[in-house]
């Protein structure tokens, strides 16, 4: 397929590549050749596409784009395959006197050694890489570890967690970034979430999944109640290298710690299982936690209209979104909340999501969810999201917190919350 995408001859629909060359082992530059290859942009899309669907799942996570300079990249790595049978067809032969695809004049010997390297690469076998992200809102009492990913104290980023090919030097685990042989600034972290993945942008996902199933565990008070404590945040990748990347913090900034101890281990086991589930069930609700994750920042409408495309993702039906929604959100609230204030509720959707009212504090359907039931839609919303994300998901493995100033408050305003 790539191949009958590739020309000798430019056109203005092409998409021109040079590159230099050489064996395996050889530099490209010292002994190696140059090259350009030109790429019909309806052949490479197409190519794309296919792998996308069809090869090692972390191509799934990227873009179009991103997957057909993936392929380019393996022609360029791998052209000493094809490279004589290249020169005789673009100088003298088919490439040269029609402007013929190079899958005319590649000799059949030569496409099956390219197409048993390609079957070999990381485009068909899932790569595997860890990529480490510090966290200062989550300490850790007992540390987590399982195949796809591991939660632990700041100094347990220790060399039998990662790939070979590392030694004690290359490591100093309580900063980040963790590497020994580092002189710029470094930062204390509270622990390590490290993902196991076939890229950084994998690794994300299963971040974004994780912290939105910690981010359920604080009393529904606490879980948007923040500080104005500055935090860090980046990710170190493990991948035969050392690199790293500084970025935004992985949570925000909680007013009081999340603790991981033994008692979450065994919904930490649910979620390891569900992360890597081929079933399309574990897979949306893997989603609605990338959701919960992404609506956990400080503004309130922001978190609004990302919080019912957690719901949509574990319930929604694309032909009765709402309806569906309503019947399996009723049963896990209780009556409480019935079909009229659920229908009112998910009412708001249609204001917020398709243009009624950006801002949801503008929407008439709040004032009158305010007015009929006496109390804020958004928080209804952000409860009962959560609610329904625990028992679908992890079912009594996984439960709310109590307030970490409980008894204080019942102390002082004889409150029970």
């Amino acid at each position: 397929m790539m191949l009958d995408a590739m020309f000798c001859q430019r056109a203005p629909d092409r998409r021109q590549h040079s590159f230099m060359y050489n064996k395996p082992g050889g530099h490209p530059f010292v002994g190696g050749a140059g090259f350009e290859v030109n790429y019909e942009g309806r052949g490479l899309l197409k190519a794309a596409l296919f792998m996308r669907r069809n090869a090692a799942a972390h191509l799934g996570s990227l873009s179009v784009s991103d997957v057909e300079k993936v392929l380019t990249d393996f022609i360029s790595n791998n052209f000493w395959i094809i490279g004589n049978e290249a020169w005789d067809g673009c100088l003298l032969g088919a490439g040269q006197s029609r402007d013929a695809p190079f899958a005319e004049f590649v000799s059949a010997t030569t496409k099956q050694r390219l197409t048993e390297t390609i079957a070999a690469s990381d485009l068909f076998v899932e790569p595997r890489q860890l990529v480490t992200f510090p966290l200062v809102t989550v300490r850790v009492a007992e540390e987590f570890e399982c195949p796809t990913f591991f939660i632990v104290k700041p100094d347990g980023l220790k060399l039998s967690r990662l790939p070979p090919g590392y030694i004690d030097a290359d490591l100093r685990s309580d900063s980040f970034p963790p590497f020994g042989r580092w002189d710029g600034t470094r930062r204390s972290p509270s622990s390590w979430l490290g993902v196991w993945a076939g890229t950084a942008e994998v690794a994300k996902r299963h971040r974004a999944a994780i912290l939105g199933a910690v981010a359920l565990l604080p009393h529904r008070m606490e879980r948007y109640l923040f500080s104005g404590r500055t935090l860090f945040g980046g990710l170190c990748t493990f991948a035969g290298s050392l690199s790293m990347m500084s970025g935004d913090p992985h949570t925000p900034a909680l007013s009081e710690d999340i603790l991981i101890g033994k008692a979450d281990h065994g919904w930490l086991a649910v979620l390891a299982d569900k992360l890597v589930s081929p079933t399309k069930v574990d897979k949306r609700r893997m989603r609605a936690l990338e959701y919960f994750y992404r609506a956990w920042v400080p503004d309130p409408t922001r978190r609004f209209p990302t919080l019912f495309g957690a719901l949509d993702a574990i319930y929604g039906d694309a032909g009765k979104a709402t309806q569906s929604v309503i019947e399996a959100v009723g049963p896990v609230m209780g009556s409480a909340y019935d079909y009229d204030r659920l229908k009112l509720l998910l009412g708001l959707r249609a204001s917020v999501i398709h243009g009624g009212a950006p801002n949801v504090y503008e929407s008439s359907d709040y004032h009158k969810y305010y007015e009929r039931y006496e109390e804020d839609a958004t928080r209804d919303l952000e409860y009962i999201v959560a609610r329904c994300l625990q028992t679908v998901i992890f079912g009594s493995a996984l439960r709310e917190r109590p307030h970490t100033h409980a008894a204080l408050i019942k102390q002082h305003t004889g409150r029970d919350i």
